[in-house]
């Protein structure tokens, strides 16, 4: 685990993270973010891997696109810096 750096920070952070992301399993982020000092949040990618790819079959049962998915992420990120 390379989580040092997140227990030093203090300013507010948000995390976007796949569901099939193996470098950085959601149970272990989450574990992570319970001790952090800084204000902190998730924005969840279902079906999405380390580069918040979804799978075909993750988008084809959602019935999205990566676009879709992608202008999602942007607007977490917005709202996210509007807080």
């Amino acid at each position: 685990m390379r989580d040092a750096v997140l227990f030093a920070l203090r300013t507010p952070i948000l995390f976007v993270q796949g569901t099939k992301d193996r470098l950085c399993p959601l149970d272990l982020l989450e574990g992570v973010r319970q001790r952090m000092m800084a204000p902190n949040a998730v924005h969840v990618v279902e079906g999405g891997d380390h580069s918040l790819l979804a799978s075909k079959t993750a988008l084809k049962s959602r019935g999205l696109d990566q676009d879709q998915i992608d202008s999602d992420i942007s607007k977490a990120i917005a709202d996210f810096l509007t807080l």
